[in-house]
């Protein structure tokens, strides 16, 4: 369905001046006419990481301040909390001499917090079938009232299977949800940074439930605990939108690895507005 390279989506080249990179924002990362905000994380938080010279990141919190598109667009960063554990950074992506997107966040590496942190109190993954037994999501959604304009560019990027018992959708009255795996279509192996832009790469779990017109995201945060394995790019995934009031809707989710341990949770506040 499409070519992506995610290394290659989200290459930086440095600018004259100190502290800012140039990028290139793929088209095949779009939703309708803007870019999606997961990839838009991604591609600052490795100006983010380059800038504090930590691998990896722990926590990052994007406010989107207006929406990009696919183009030209600056990234500047700053290190306001250097350390060897873990150190913070904040960053702004610009495009056409306008303000974009804001982050913080902090950065280390998650080998030597899997070496020497401790563990407890696990989070368990739902229990799965293999992702073979599992429905694909996007002929779900093309079956659906939605139909093919629920495959934006962006979703395209990635291969989703839904639980076959209910993980999409969720029953009439419970929490709109998505339970099931994801993997980048043409990756195959999934990174740390990779995660943040799988934050945002889902259809919305209430789509087919409620008309949506919009979703723009207002903040995304993504706390990341540890890497996946090498040559492992299915991830179980688990996502529920949690309450809409006053229009405003927050929706959340965990990432497991194959083997079923939790590498990341992540939550975001979106504005749902009506079409037309």
């Amino acid at each position: 369905m499409t070519d992506t390279n995610f290394e290659a989506d989200t290459t930086l080249r440095a600018s004259a001046e100190e502290g800012r990179w140039d990028a290139v924002l793929a088209e095949h990362w779009n939703v309708g006419r803007n870019q999606n905000g997961g990839i838009l994380l991604a591609t600052a938080s490795r100006a983010l990481a380059e800038t504090v010279g930590q691998p990896d990141p722990f926590a990052v919190t994007a406010h989107y301040l207006a929406a990009a598109t696919d183009g030209p667009a600056t990234i500047t960063a700053a290190a306001i909390k250097p350390g060897r554990t873990y150190a913070t950074a904040t960053g702004e992506l610009w495009q056409d001499d306008r303000e974009r997107m804001r982050v913080v966040g902090a950065f280390g590496s998650l080998a030597t917090r899997a070496a020497e942190g401790a563990s407890a109190f696990p989070t368990e993954p739902p229990d799965l079938p293999e992702p073979s037994k599992c429905d694909d999501l996007f002929d779900l959604l093309t079956r659906g009232p939605v139909g093919e304009r629920a495959l934006t560019r962006s979703l395209r990027n990635f291969e989703i299977r839904a639980d076959p018992s209910g993980g999409w959708g969720g029953a009439s009255g419970d929490e709109p949800s998505l339970r099931g795996w994801v993997r980048f279509r043409n990756e195959d192996t999934v990174t740390p940074t990779m995660l943040l832009a799988l934050a945002d790469g889902f259809p919305p779990s209430l789509l087919g439930r409620i008309d949506i017109g919009w979703l723009p995201t207002i903040e995304l945060t993504v706390h990341v605990f540890r890497a996946p394995p090498p040559d492992e790019p299915w991830l179980r995934v688990e996502l529920h939108t949690r309450s809409i009031v006053g229009g405003l809707l927050d929706e959340d989710g965990e990432l497991w690895d194959a083997t079923g341990r939790l590498v990341a949770r992540f939550r975001q506040l979106a504005m749902l507005l009506p079409r037309g």
